[in-house]
């Protein structure tokens, strides 16, 4: 059996939403709503696993146009995945490689194909929070590959 399962990224994410929620409720941490949409792809998984931290809230209209956050991470997330780079990178260092419909913002990671994309909040919350996501990942694949190793299951 694969180590990453879709139920372990699941875990993952349900371990960062706490200190998520805390950092989104924090006003210098956010530009107006109090919420999150995220995708994750992995490798070896079928499809994108999304999640949402936050609130439920109403949009307000000193926000300005209504955003669609869950659909500007799937973008972000496209272009983690294309450019094997966190999109901070890819904004302030190769900004041509992004393609029509994509985002000047931050908000993407990538480690070793495991990609995250995270909007709602500021760019560099929305990036640190799916920089959270990934470490949480990365800490219950290497505990199950540990926990596997004692067992004796050394193949996959």
């Amino acid at each position: 059996m694969r180590i990453l399962t879709r139920e372990l990224v699941e875990r993952a994410i349900k371990l960062v939403e706490p200190a998520a929620e805390e950092i989104l409720s924090a006003s210098d941490m956010i530009w107006g709503p109090e919420w999150v949409d995220g995708r994750v792809k992995v490798p070896g998984l079928e499809g994108i696993i999304s999640f949402y931290f936050g609130p439920a809230m109403g949009w307000q209209e000193a926000w300005g146009e209504e955003k669609d956050f869950g659909e500007i991470a799937e973008r972000k997330l496209r272009v983690v995945e294309r450019e094997g780079v966190n999109t901070s990178i890819v904004v302030a260092t190769k900004p041509w490689q992004l393609k029509k419909g994509e985002y000047l913002y931050a908000g993407g990671a990538v480690r070793d194909g495991i990609c995250v994309a995270v909007s709602g909040a500021k760019s560099q919350t929305d990036e640190a929070i799916a920089e959270m996501v990934i470490s949480a990942v990365v800490m219950l694949a290497l505990l199950e590959t540990e926990k596997r190793l004692k067992e004796g299951q050394a193949q996959i």
